[in-house]
């Protein structure tokens, strides 16, 4: 009995023991069970911490590209002044955008990110002053233009005022006559002279005139040139030569007489004669004496009927 009893007690202890040993074993097992569920939730939220890193970096950079185009656009031209800036910006975000999508260093990305935020703030710095310089020439472009235009409209007007006032002299010192007239006549008893309209007696034809007084007027000898057309319009000339002829507006004319004057600014008579060549008879009808100044310019006109 003793002998059995033992071996029956050694049984019970041994079953302990392996109870125990079984106890251990499974609290072990779940203990660690535990610790790798807490490691793979640790890990989990590690990668759930770095992909969210990795969409901020994304959107940061993203954002301030788009804020960069945006204002290149806007600046246009000028933006053109900071390529060399621009290229390093445009650069540095490609290489930021490797480095997310290939490899992950938190430290690495942050400088880099810092690094492009600097140089962007330094374009923009760089932009506005570029903008602010070219505000201030155009507005400084304007103002001389404005003062050139003023200026223009200014020369313009005096231009304008001496020509007026160059026309009104020119136009008040030209000689004006007045008191023309124009007879034929012939003469009785040798000398002494009587007019006709009568064409088969005329003789010549008596041209007078005065002279209008004006102190504008150079005083001088003055020339006159006096046009006589006979009733079919053909101007009466002693011939068609260059010493028959004077200037008129860009045009040769042919005179019949010409007359000069002592002009001294005052009041003065002029009488001229035109005497028909030996053997030639005047015809009836209308005669037109026209009379020009040395300048080519038609100051007075009349007319002679003979029957």
């Amino acid at each position: 009995m003793d002998s059995e009893e033992r071996n029956n007690r050694t049984g019970r202890v041994l079953l302990y023991v392996l109870l125990a040993a079984l106890v251990l074993a499974l609290v072990f097992v779940i203990m660690l069970g535990k610790k790798n569920a807490s490691i793979k939730n640790d890990l989990k939220a590690l990668e759930a911490e770095k992909e969210m890193q990795r969409i901020d970096f994304q959107y940061e950079v993203d954002s301030l590209i788009k804020v960069h185009n945006q204002l290149k656009e806007s600046y246009g031209e000028l933006s053109l002044e900071l390529a060399e800036k621009d290229s390093i910006i445009q650069a540095d975000a490609v290489e930021i955008k490797k480095l997310l999508d290939s490899q992950w260093d938190y430290y690495r990305i942050k400088k880099k990110v810092a690094s492009l935020q600097a140089i962007s703030q330094k374009y923009v710095r760089q932009m506005d002053s570029l903008y602010t310089v070219n505000r201030e020439l155009v507005a400084e472009n304007e103002r001389i233009r404005e003062e050139y235009q003023a200026e223009r409209r200014q020369n313009t007007n005096l231009t304008r005022q001496k020509e007026e006032l160059t026309n009104m002299v020119n136009q008040a010192a030209i000689l004006k006559l007045y008191n023309y007239t124009a007879q034929a006549v012939r003469f009785k008893g040798g000398s002494k002279e009587a007019s006709t309209d009568r064409a088969n007696r005329a003789e010549r034809i008596k041209i007078d005139f005065t002279l209008a007084a004006n102190d504008l007027v150079q005083p001088g000898t003055k020339l006159f040139y006096i046009r006589i057309a006979d009733p079919t319009r053909a101007i009466i000339s002693k011939g068609s030569g260059d010493e028959y002829a004077f200037q008129s507006n860009g045009e040769t004319l042919q005179f019949t007489e010409k007359v000069r004057v002592n002009y001294e600014g005052k009041e003065t008579g002029v009488r001229a004669y035109y005497v028909k060549p030996e053997g030639v008879e005047m015809r009836p009808g209308t005669y037109f004496i026209d009379v020009y100044e040395q300048g080519g310019k038609l100051i007075g006109q009349t007319s002679l009927e003979l029957r």
